[in-house]
């Protein structure tokens, strides 16, 4: 084994812990962040270093094989130097599969794979949970901002066509390609070879290598091609995994906000904003909660109540613009961060929403209905704290305030009257 795996494992673990000890240590949202920066930064830079010392570039051969003999394309068709790159990405399955996001995998991956088959731009498309539609999810080289929100029909283009068959697809003057692509997107290109990406026996992805050369993908290339797309769909797909498995982490499954975790990783990062700017930045958080939502159980039901958290939810963040954050925290509450907000702009988003839930009364059954009212609570920048902590704590003594102020309330339709 050479000396590289086990350096780059005893960084791994050094990275790891070096993580846990930031992460434990009371310091702000920013400084912390920038920390798993520089270790993340560190170590990337160290394993690029490695890799390159001991896989240095090397020129692809291929041994000549005969063409009445097709057979023997499947024997002694890398030359040692690729072999060693190809054992690299199966090196890199063990060590990033459960550790990068997809779009760090997909760079990774890219800048490996054309040490071993040249290309100018590379994409990744991937199908939609419904497998209706294919989307380009990431694309890396030249002119890879042109790629970005690319959207086709599961059966369309060369990528299409891989998902299809199952098997690599080429095309050579982008016949297939220019079909579906916008011209400027294929400005600088005239080929293009297209790998399946497979999960067991289903096709979840495609990788597409564009180049900027009319390229003939000979029986070797696409040899090549299969046993670069065996080592990279695991890791593509466990990368995928731990992304959502990290957004599951952060996302409340009821209704779909945010949770108190990822509101922590927001408000920190807010406040320290407005401290920078202190009285050129304000910034306000809301909370909010159902008034009588015991009553509404009791009456109806938790499985209704769940339809009325969903129902609160959608319709306040409706409300709220677009560089606001709305999450929930538990049970019927809910908190937004409102970023710039003064108090005035606060009370405009306040009866937004509250004319909101008046005009639009939720469904309990055929032809009952209820209007929701809700509770309000904010807490201001500097004027009720400087910290956090002091803004959620503030922002909730008011929410009671308010609640004890005027009885708590939801206005019940009975059947005959809801007409």
């Amino acid at each position: 084994m050479r000396f590289g795996f086990p350096v780059l494992v005893f960084a791994s673990i050094s990275a790891l812990i070096l993580t846990f000890l930031i992460s434990v240590v009371e310091l702000s949202f920013a400084v912390k962040l920038s920390v798993f920066s520089a270790i993340t930064t560190v170590y990337l830079i160290l394993a690029g270093i490695i890799y390159r010392f001991q896989y240095p570039p090397a020129l692809i051969s291929f041994p000549e094989i005969s063409a009445d003999s097709p057979e023997t394309v499947s024997e002694n068709v890398f030359s040692p130097e690729v072999e060693e790159k190809l054992l690299a990405l199966e090196e890199a399955n063990t060590i990033f599969s459960s550790s990068l996001k997809p779009a760090d995998m997909f760079r990774l991956i890219s800048n490996r794979i054309i040490e071993i088959i040249p290309f100018s731009t590379s994409a990744l498309y991937l199908l939609d949970k419904n497998k209706d539609k294919l989307k380009i999810a990431y694309a890396f080289g030249k002119s890879a901002s042109t790629f970005t929100e690319v959207e086709i029909e599961p059966n369309a283009g060369i990528a299409g066509k891989a998902i299809q068959t199952h098997q690599i697809q080429t095309d050579r003057m982008l016949m297939l390609e220019k079909s579906i692509l916008p011209p400027e997107t294929l400005q600088y290109l005239k080929s293009a070879v297209a790998c399946p990406l497979v999960r067991e026996t289903d096709v979840y992805g495609v990788l597409v290598l564009y180049d900027e050369e009319n390229r003939d993908f000979d029986a070797k290339t696409i040899k090549l091609l299969e046993a670069v797309g065996e080592r990279i769909a695991p890791l593509f797909l466990s990368s995928i995994t731990f992304e959502n498995n990290l957004n599951s982490a952060l996302i409340d499954s009821l209704t779909n906000l945010p949770n108190e975790r990822a509101l922590f990783m927001i408000l920190e990062n807010q406040v320290a904003e407005s401290q920078r700017s202190r009285e050129q930045r304000p910034l306000t958080v809301l909370s909010v909660d159902i008034k009588d939502f015991a009553g509404l159980n009791g009456k109806y039901g938790h499985s209704t109540g769940d339809r009325v958290l969903s129902f609160a939810a959608k319709n306040i963040k409706e409300q709220l613009r677009q560089m606001d954050f709305l999450c929930r925290v538990a049970g019927d509450e809910f908190l937004a961060v409102l970023p710039t907000s003064s108090d005035i702009t606060t009370a405009m988003i306040i009866e937004r929403i509250e004319k909101t839930f008046a005009a639009n009364p939720f469904d309990i059954a055929d032809r009952e209905k209820i209007y929701i009212k809700l509770n309000f609570g904010f807490a201001s920048f500097i004027r009720d704290g400087e910290t956090a902590q002091d803004l959620l704590k503030i922002a909730g003594i008011k929410k009671r305030e308010a609640k004890s102020a005027v009885k708590s309330s939801v206005l019940w339709f009975p059947k005959e009257y809801s007409n």
